[in-house]
């Protein structure tokens, strides 16, 4: 008997036949691709929590858990036919596992068909059988989500005979229309990766990027890592990415960021979604799924260590305009840990091979950086009353500053005598300034400064280290059984801890803590060849805490004692924030830094528990494959915080400042001012906010596949979401109720009282217990009385004060057409709704809790007695424990009948396989988007302007409601559009080369990025009334953007093009591989700023003012162009007072990035066992050292306007070792 001996061998990690000869030819299968259809896909609002859904998690947390996952696992599907090309029925299809040894079967249906649905990735053996037929096999991969079409042909003959087919694993995906870039474990852990964050690799794929500007309110709200994720993919905004970890959601609410981060070497593959995918996937538009490593019956094992430090790393770049190059400080950074997987055994007890397997991960990093922080500070003297001979210096010389006894003066503030000596008696300085100014510090000597008419230049006559120490480890066990051919299980537990701290001035500083666990289980259970189901549970613990350094260690406001200041809970605490500046009026100018904790944001903790429940079904009826589902999450998101809970305090030097009363001021200062206890502005929170937030979301979905010929294939699918707003469980929401919304400029501004809007408690109550448990009371309107507060009653939902919205279903339609077996073409349609981040919801709980600002009454002419001081700086203080919240305090809203956001996507893609392993793949791409979330201040003032005489008028008679401030309305009325052209190669890894290269120009618009704003963008509009005039690129456009990445093993070594004999020689010169990835983009979106209040709004909570544009270019060419004038002046102007500029949103385009980032491994063979190995890699980030410039100054009144001042990292070295089997 003669047999054909052709075999597929399996496919290792980087898809080359473990087992074959790089060099010996392979033979594709013959492959008639179809099509697996993308699907509908929809979301919507959930209640309360549902006894199903409590008993079907019990359900599933008693079963083991699954090695295979809807969300991730590949299919495998194909025609069988004879020689003819007729179909062939009821021929057995056999699966085998290669690693772990699990086996399926099916027959093939009277059309000659077969499918295997919730295939995990890894690699198999293929066998078809039939009576009469030799029998074929073929080796084939399955990657995430991938569809592979495998067709046999089968020859006359006996069943004993048998052809295996070599092959390597499918390059064209013909099975459906979705369009994605799997991320392999090779690429995943050998190309250049900074950071050691899989994420990074997002770049790889077409219509993604990744180098948006990043953090904005995300990093101070959140901090860390997270919040400097920012991937845009296929035009939708950074925060509508849905992480999932072996199909578990692993997104925090919060703001749509990860919760864990696995490690690279616990990392299978993982896949980014673009286009149009199937109906079983929602929440996002665009998807970012994972899947961890799972043992095999072979043990395989890592031990790594990465390091870096300043030693190595290139310096700073020197910008030609600073005085001195910057100084490099040191910097230490360790990545080690290690993997390991295999099948449970227990020498002679147990074996587990085929049954039981394992992998566990363990990775920690410890970063160490210092740096030296400067400041001006008062001599010891100075800070304890003492201004004897203190001076001014200003260009005209130096001049003596006399410090004024508020308390001589008269009520007008007229009359003032100096202190005796120039010194403030030691009973007359308060005791909380003195205490406050413990964390600003002394120094010997005072400052040399010279002051001009706005400004002083000042040498820093303090410096003080810095550190910012960073700790991280994440931890990930799992196990796999494979209890028969129709049953398996799998169970995974992820749990990491982070420690993030920056010190600064004194014991100011921040400390980020997070934490999160995370358990996974599922089963599979193929009843019948033809039908197979899947569940899935998961549940998923977050915890960040984004404090101060004196968090939980150092409670200042408590020991300070400001009237109506209490600090807290033990995350809350931290150090006041003060600052002084300049009195309109008096000529002196200030010198002193600013000390606290500045910013006055924060803390903010979030506890965020959430579980899953999900199963899907996948039943083959003829040419139709069906797939259907639902899934259940319980979503909480629990925080804790606010803005100015510590209190946000200045000083000007008006109470010690001699008034003529003739409109100026003259001596004094601020710091003296500080002493006195007198303030000039206070802001201050009411309360810590907190809040409770749950709810259900739920969601179904059916899908079709249907194979119309070995050629044709659609795939139809329709998913609906139930998405509800966010149910605060404490009571704390309040929001406004908006009789009516102003879009428009009117002559006569401010509304009559019957249409102001008043504020709206969650739940049922009559009008004398509105006020219930709450510490605040809101004061009547100095304009006049405006509506009281009222509960809802019903008469909006009482929980959340927000309607759900019901209808949310997002059909889905794909076409995959293969006019030949080497060529696809797919076209697709599909909605996708997207969940917005939870924290713009947060604010309405912030509306009790809300800020005060608090101005000295008489710091602008004529002056007067200065009346703001500790006692009245808060709104609790003066007596009393019911804070009074003045007309002018921020009310925070949300559009009660908001439309959750959905986008359309549309695509047309051809793909062509070119011989053996090359691939190449063009296509459009687009998408609209609707209800955008976004901000509008509705009670911003009519811009000066457009009122009669305008300029003079008060801010607060421009406004539309009198007895509010600013109002920030979250709205959904924004749009956004994305319209892009691809290009994509990919070699398969053969003679040790493999490549992925992509270019894609891209154009996304809209008229609101973001609701809270990232990097460049803005956070209001210029014109609240008209969003439409916003409309431009988005904060993550990119026009053009060409990647590349590559590994090659150098072909030295046995049994390669250049032999090497003998062990020694190779040692050496064999076993060398380069990498790299190369990125070329435009630049960063920005829009030009006033810098001032040119409308004349600001007063009224906003200040968003653009130029006029003169029709000039901005750009700058030759020896113009410097980077201390990169930006073309005349292309802008200020527009005239009281009017917007026509400068457009996004208007400007920054400079270009530019990136290399390669690697250099060498790997030594074990002598001992072959199968161990020494990896030693070098790799180097921007290894080009090329500066790549960030956006430059853009505020016109700036006098650094164009100016270039940063660059993003130079270049940066790594060294590894790892060591595996």
């Amino acid at each position: 008997m003669v047999e054909d001996d052709l075999e597929v061998d399996p496919v290792n990690h980087r898809g080359v036949p473990a087992n074959a000869n790089r060099h010996s030819p392979s033979i594709l299968l013959p492959q008639a691709p179809g099509f697996q259809p993308a699907m509908l896909a929809a979301k919507a609002d959930g209640g309360g929590l549902h006894l199903g859904g409590v008993l079907l998690a019990v359900f599933f947390a008693m079963l083991s858990t699954s090695m295979v996952f809807a969300q991730t696992a590949g299919t495998i599907s194909g025609h069988v036919g004879d020689s003819t090309g007729a179909a062939v029925p009821g021929a057995t299809i056999s699966l085998s596992n290669t690693e772990t040894g699990s086996q399926r079967s099916t027959v093939t249906t009277t059309a000659g068909d077969y499918t295997f649905t919730e295939v995990p990735v890894g690699s198999y053996k293929v066998t078809a059988s039939h009576t009469g037929f030799k029998s074929i096999t073929s080796d084939v991969v399955v990657q995430v989500q991938q569809s592979v079409r495998l067709d046999f042909p089968l020859q006359i003959g006996s069943v004993t005979e048998s052809v295996e087919v070599q092959a390597s694993g499918t390059l064209l995906q013909a099975e459906n229309a979705t369009v994605g870039t799997v991320v392999e474990n090779a690429a995943v852990n050998e190309l250049p990766l900074n950071g050691r964050n899989y994420l990074g690799l997002v770049a790889l794929a077409s219509n993604a990027n990744t180098l948006s500007p990043n953090a904005g309110q995300a990093g101070a709200r959140l901090g860390g890592e997270r919040a400097s994720q920012s991937i845009s993919v296929g035009g939708n905004r950074i925060m509508f990415d849905y992480f999932t970890l072996d199909g578990v959601n692993n997104t925090d609410p919060d703001f749509n960021t990860y919760v864990g981060l696995p490690s690279v070497d616990g990392i299978e593959e993982f896949k980014v979604q673009t286009g149009v995918y199937s109906a079983e996937f929602g929440h996002e538009a665009s998807q970012v799924n994972v899947v961890s490593k799972s043992g095999t019956n072979s043990y395989h094992g890592s031990l790594y260590e990465f390091i870096r430090n300043n030693y190595v790393d290139a310096d700073p770049y020197f910008f030609p305009f600073n005085a001195a190059p910057p100084k490099v400080f040191p910097f230490k950074w360790n990545d080690y840990g290690f993997e390991l997987d295999g099948p449970i055994r227990v020498p002679h007890i147990f074996n587990g091979r085929d049954k039981f397997f394992f992998m566990v991960d363990d990775e920690w990093r410890q970063v160490r950086s210092i740096g030296q922080g400067q400041a001006v500070v008062p001599t010891a003297a100075l800070a304890s009353g003492n201004f004897q001979g203190y001076t001014y210096q200003d260009a005209s010389g130096v001049h003596p500053v006399t410090i004024y006894d508020p308390a001589t003066g008269d009520a007008n503030g007229l009359g003032k005598k100096p202190f005796p000596n120039n010194q403030i008696p030691a009973d007359r300085i308060s005791p909380i300034s003195t205490a406050l100014l413990k964390y600003l510090g002394t120094a010997p000597s005072l400052p040399t400064y010279t002051c001009g008419a706005t400004s002083c230049a000042v040498n820093n006559n303090y410096s003080y280290s810095t550190q910012s120490p960073q700790d991280r480890q994440s931890f990930t066990v799992r196990g796999d059984f494979i209890q028969s051919q129709s049953m398996q299980y799998a169970f995974r537990y992820s749990s990491g801890n982070e420690k993030l701290i920056s010190t600064g001035l004194l014991g100011s500083g921040s400390k980020i803590i997070t934490n999160y666990y995370q358990y996974m289980g599922s089963n599979t259970w193929t009843a019948t060849p033809h039908l197979v189901n899947e569940a899935r549970f998961g549940y998923t613990h977050f915890y960040n805490s984004l404090g101060l350094l004196s968090a939980f260690t150092n409670d200042v406001v408590d020991a300070l004692k400001i009237p109506g200041l209490g600090g807290g809970a033990p995350s809350t605490w931290g150090i006041p924030d003060v600052s002084f500046g300049s009195a309109q009026g008096n000529s002196i100018k200030q010198i002193w830094s600013g000390f606290g904790d500045r910013g006055g944001d924060g803390p903010y903790v979030i506890t965020d528990p959430t579980w899953q429940i999900v199963d899907n079904v996948s039943w083959i009826r003829g040419k139709h494959s069906l797939r259907m589902g639902f899934e259940y999450n319980r979503q909480t998101f629990n925080q804790l915080g606010n803005q100015f809970s510590r209190g946000q305090f200045s000083s000007q030097p008006i109470a010690t400042a001699y008034n003529s009363g003739t409109g100026t001021l003259s001596g004094g200062d601020a710091l003296a001012d500080f002493l006195l206890g007198n303030l000039y502005q206070s802001t201050v929170a009411v309360a810590v906010a907190n809040a409770n937030y749950v709810r259900n979301v739920e969601a179904a979905f059916v899908d079709d596949t249907y194979k119309i010929s070995p050629r044709l294939t659609i795939d139809a699918g329709i998913r609906y979401e139930l998405t509800p707003p966010w149910n605060d469980t404490l009571g704390n929401n309040f929001t406004l109720a908006l009789p009516v919304i102003p879009e428009h400029y009117a002559i006569s501004t401010t509304y009559p009282q019957s249409e102001w809007p008043y504020y709206v408690r969650q739940g049922n109550c009559t009008p004398d217990h509105v006020y219930d448990g709450l510490a605040i009371r809101w004061t009547a309107s100095t304009v006049g009385n405006g509506p009281p507060p009222v509960c809802s009653n019903g008469k909006l939902p009482n929980g959340p004060l927000m309607h759900t919205q019901y209808n949310n279903w997002a059909p889905r339609l794909g076409i995959s057409f293969s006019p030949t077996q080497t060529t696809v073409i797919r076209a697709g349609y599909g909605i996708f709704y997207s969940q917005d981040i939870a924290n713009a919801y947060f604010d309405m709980a912030r509306n009790i809790a809300g800020r005060v600002t608090t101005t000295n009454a008489d710091s602008i002419a004529p002056y007067g007695a200065s009346n703001l001081t500790w006692a009245n700086a808060t709104p609790g203080g003066g007596g009393g424990a019911v804070a009074k919240l003045p007309a002018s305090t921020v009310g925070f809203v949300m559009a009660a009948s908001h439309k959750t956001t959905y986008t359309e996507q549309y695509l047309l893609n051809l793909q062509k396989q070119i011989g053996q392993n090359w691939s190449f793949e063009t296509g459009y791409q687009g998408a609209q988007s609707r209800h955008l979330y976004g901000f509008r201040n509705i009670n911003i003032a009519t811009p000066a302007g457009y009122v009669p005489n305008g300029t003079g008028t008060s801010v607060k008679f421009r406004t539309p409601f009198a007895n509010v401030g600013g109002v920030q309305y979250v709205h959904d009325e924004g749009t956004g559009n994305y319209n892009a052209l691809s290009v994509k190669a990919t070699r398969r890894f053969s003679q040790g080369f493999d490549l992925i290269g992509s270019y894609t120009w891209s154009k996304s618009l809209d008229d609101t990025s973001g609701v809270r704003v990232q990097g460049n963008d803005v956070l209001f509009p210029q014109d609240n009334r008209c969003l439409r005039c916003d409309y431009g690129p988005s904060a993550f456009d990119v026009r053009n953007r060409i990647v590349v990445s590559a590994l090659y093993e150098l072909p030295i070594g046995p049994g390669k093009f250049l032999p090497v004999n003998g062990k020694l020689l190779n040692a050496v010169i064999g076993g060398w591989q380069v990498g790299g990835i190369f990125t070329h983009q435009t630049g960063a979106i920005a829009t030009p700023q006033d810098g001032i209040d040119r409308s004349g709004i600001a007063g009224a909570g906003g200040n968003y003012d653009r130029p006029n544009a003169t029709g000039i270019s901005y750009e700058l060419h030759g020896s113009a162009r410097t980077l201390s004038d990169w930006v073309n002046p005349a292309a802008y102007k200020l527009q005239p007072v009281g009017l917007f500029g026509n400068a457009r949103r996004g208007s400007y385009t920054g400079p270009a990035f530019t990136n290399l980032d390669a690697s250099l491994h060498k790997v030594l063979q074990m002598p001992y066992n072959e199968r161990h190995q020494l990896s030693i890699r070098f790799e180097a980030f921007n290894a080009l050292n090329h500066p790549n410039w960030n956006t430059p100054n853009l505020t016109v009144t700036s006098s650094t306007f164009g100016r270039i001042t940063g660059t993003s990292a130079m270049r940066q070295l790594q060294l590894a070792a790892k060591y595996q089997f």
